[in-house]
């Protein structure tokens, strides 16, 4: 065997990709970079004064703005288009996130740059997510989007070292200003896109029932209700440990918390670099429902934090669940869904994951007041192996009848 018989194998898994997708994957990697290093703002809560009670409130409050603000936003990206609303929510959100600067105590100014930076980082998820429909190459959904995927799993892997030394060595002030500054990075990657997806023109005149019966039929679509409820799911996973393992784990005297988050990271990154066609050679339906359940056992092993070996457990069998989940559920969801109904179907999906995100914040943060991080990990765990379980059934009946 020649010397680069087995080389080829991830360039031939990244080949086929043009420029719009790398600029986009670029735009969501910066974007995604400014969010990973936000698994630190509940540390920033505490330190101003807040509990996990204030923790969950703030953090939802932020998913709450960016799901309010996703009913015009089909008609938003059908008259602006998809490139300019992605621009300028990115560069809004930079802005909102340079006002957490002078902000040093609890109160409503706090609440208030929440909820603006969610509803401007929804509106650009949502409008980046919209574009990669466009940009994929057909017949490779799963390798293609476990390529994607790597736009938000890299940055999960890098920012939580980053942002950990950023506050050890600078402190909030220069924390807030990158996260600012990689927001920018991402405007500058979506202006450098051409404006083929951006031709706007005047917003469809569709009356309110017609839209609203577009999102109903989506939202009950017999192949894509099942994968609406993993979305909740899966984003409610992902919120819990976004959201407290950092406040957990300095509360058991765990100084260094960064690794577990890029020891979680880059197993995904790993296993998507050089297993990406895997999903297309098994099946994304097939592997959905059990990466869904090792997702959720990595989640309740955090309740064991502070035991030897726990975070290393939790970072292992979580990355590996993860790593697989969220590419084959967006290559579900675009499988299933008509192509004149992708806008439509990326709002559902984002506004899905968006409610997961706020409601885990405030449900899991009442249980850890109540209970303890620890029983408040495992309940959600549970509940994320219980929707692989589900999906799993959906599966089987699915074959059964087809």
């Amino acid at each position: 065997m020649s010397a680069s018989a087995g080389a080829p194998r991830v360039d031939r898994e990244w080949a086929g990709y043009g420029l719009d997708f790398w600029l986009v994957f670029i735009a969501s990697f910066a974007v995604w970079l400014a969010a990973n290093l936000f698994v630190f703002f509940p540390v920033f809560v505490v330190r101003i004064g807040g509990g996990a009670a204030q923790i969950g409130a703030i953090v939802g409050v932020g998913a709450l703005a960016a799901l309010a603000a996703r009913p015009g936003l089909v008609p938003l990206l059908e008259w602006r288009g998809r490139r300019a609303v992605a621009l300028w929510s990115l560069v809004l959100e930079g802005l909102a996130i340079a006002l957490y600067l002078p902000i040093h105590s609890l109160g409503w100014p706090i609440y208030a740059v929440r909820i603006l930076q969610g509803a401007v980082d929804g509106t650009a998820r949502a409008a980046l997510f919209a574009m990669i429909f466009d940009v994929i190459p057909r017949g490779r959904r799963g390798a293609a989007m476990a390529l994607f995927s790597l736009s938000g799993q890299g940055p999960a892997a890098l920012g939580p070292p980053i942002g950990e030394a950023l506050l050890k060595y600078f402190g909030f002030e220069i924390f807030f200003c990158v996260a600012a500054l990689l927001c920018l990075v991402a405007a500058i990657a979506t202006v450098m896109l051409p404006g083929g997806g951006d031709a706007g023109g005047e917003p469809e005149q569709d009356s309110a029932a017609v839209a609203v019966e577009g999102y109903r039929a989506l939202l009950f679509d017999r192949k894509l209700a099942p994968l609406w409820v993993v979305a909740f799911a899966f984003a409610f996973a992902v919120a819990a440990r976004l959201s407290f393992v950092a406040p957990f784990a300095y509360e058991k005297d765990i100084a260094q918390v960064g690794w577990y988050f890029a020891l979680y990271s880059g197993i995904a990154v790993v296993l998507r670099l050089f297993g990406g066609s895997v999903l297309d050679r098994v099946g994304v339906e097939r592997i959905l429902g059990p990466s869904m359940g090792l997702l959720g056992i990595g989640v309740a092993v955090l309740a064991l934090t502070g035991r030897s070996g726990a975070l290393l457990s939790a970072a292992v069998l979580g990355g590996v669940g993860h790593s697989y989940a969220y590419p084959a559920l967006g290559a579900m969801i675009i499988t299933h869904t008509p192509a004149e109904e992708f806008g439509r179907s990326s709002v559902v999906y984002t506004s899905l994951y968006d409610c997961g995100s706020m409601l885990a914040p405030y449900m899991l943060g009442v249980l850890a007041t109540l209970w303890g991080y620890g029983p408040m990990f495992a309940v959600a765990g549970l509940v994320t192996i219980a929707t692989g379980v589900y999906f799993d059934a959906f599966e089987r009946r699915e074959a059964r009848f087809s």
